[in-house]
């Protein structure tokens, strides 16, 4: 099942800072595929694109 059935933010802005590894990566992930827009956080810009 689509995870955005059971948890739908779309229309959302989430801001997650260190996004580029770890914790705040799966949690931009998931915020992304639930359909959040998200605003990612890093010191190191090259780690952001995924």
């Amino acid at each position: 099942m689509d995870s955005k059935g059971i948890f739908d933010l779309t229309g959302k802005i989430a801001l997650v800072t260190g996004s580029s590894r770890g914790i705040g990566l799966a949690l931009a992930r998931g915020l992304a595929q639930a359909g959040c827009t998200v605003v990612m956080n890093s010191t190191q810009e090259a780690n952001l694109n995924w």
